[in-house]
């Protein structure tokens, strides 16, 4: 339930204290406020998270552990895709910032009939944006990091598996052996893009390394995915989704994103599911993994 409250009530409220923030409050202060309310966070529960609407426009104000170093991210975030990015206001104490409220939907929020338009204005956007960004990037070798982020969720998720299954220990990853050098979200999953007459990305990851071919596996697989788990068990529907958004990029970034969408996979098998058997995401991870098909083949085939 969304707690809300006026701002004459104590400056004292869910932990954000505003001795600890003096300039986040006189910002505020500054901007003739009328409430604010705490706002729920699907996947970080222990973030604090405000929504203050004031006069003129509305605002969030972000509490997170500085050393996660999201705050530097979002900066980061803002100066190079400012058009993905809402506007940010003030940072302070390096574990709280002030950026405009974004009134859009996530894709857990858009109707049935909604979701492959929307998903594929997403995809359409990103690949602009990223390709705009990218085209004269220099290029790196992520490919032993690649290995070892695969080598860390296999032994993470051992319980799945036989020691014969999902073994990559011979499989040559040179397709990220030359990589464009660029800026990406790292964690862009269903619930931090957010759809209204402009699309945003909002809660930046500063883990791992930057290829955007991970934010396009990565959201892929959490709306593929997720639009099956929560609504209904339609595949047919969930594949066009992952149609709609992965048609966008070229051969090349979908060569890579093929395997972040399997580690996706991977990843999910540690959390619970709504109403789908671990069964089918430990399938679709070991075809995205090591099937050699395309994309939506596989992804097809993991509902067999």
């Amino acid at each position: 339930m969304v707690k809300k409250s006026s701002m004459r009530d104590s400056p004292l409220m869910w932990g954000f204290d505003e001795s600890a923030f003096p300039r986040t409050h006189q910002f505020l202060g500054s901007q003739n406020p009328i409430s604010r309310e705490r706002l729920p966070s699907r996947w970080r529960k222990d973030n604090l998270l405000l929504r203050v609407s004031c006069e003129w426009q509305n605002y969030v104000v972000k509490k997170v552990d500085k050393e996660e170093g999201e705050i530097d991210k979002v900066k980061l975030m803002r100066r190079t895709y400012p058009s993905l990015t809402p506007r940010l206001f003030l940072t302070e104490g390096g574990d709280c910032y002030t950026m405009s409220y974004v009134n859009g939907r996530s894709f857990f929020n858009l109707n049935k009939e909604e979701r492959i338009e929307q998903i594929r204005r997403a995809g359409e956007l990103l690949s602009r944006v990223y390709f705009e960004e990218g085209e004269n990037c220099s290029k790196i070798d992520i490919s032993g990091e690649v290995r070892k982020g695969f080598e860390r969720y296999r032994r993470n998720r051992k319980e799945f598996f036989n020691d014969d299954e999902l073994n990559l220990s011979k499989k040559d990853f040179k397709v990220f052996g030359s990589v464009p050098n660029q800026l990406s979200h790292n964690d862009l999953n269903a619930a931090n893009l957010m759809y209204d007459e402009e699309i945003k990305v909002i809660d930046p990851s500063e883990e791992g390394y930057n290829d955007i071919a991970r934010d396009v596996g990565r959201y892929c697989a959490s709306c593929f995915f997720n639009n099956y788990d929560y609504f209904g068990n339609d595949g047919e529907h969930s594949l066009a989704v992952a149609d709609g958004f992965l048609k966008n990029f070229d051969e090349s970034v979908l060569q890579r994103a093929k395997y972040y969408i399997g580690e996706s996979f991977l990843s999910f098998l540690g959390f619970d599911t709504v109403t789908t058997s671990k069964s089918v995401l430990k399938k679709l991870a070991i075809n995205t993994l090591t099937g050699e098909g395309n994309i939506m083949d596989l992804l097809e085939e993991g509902f067999r």
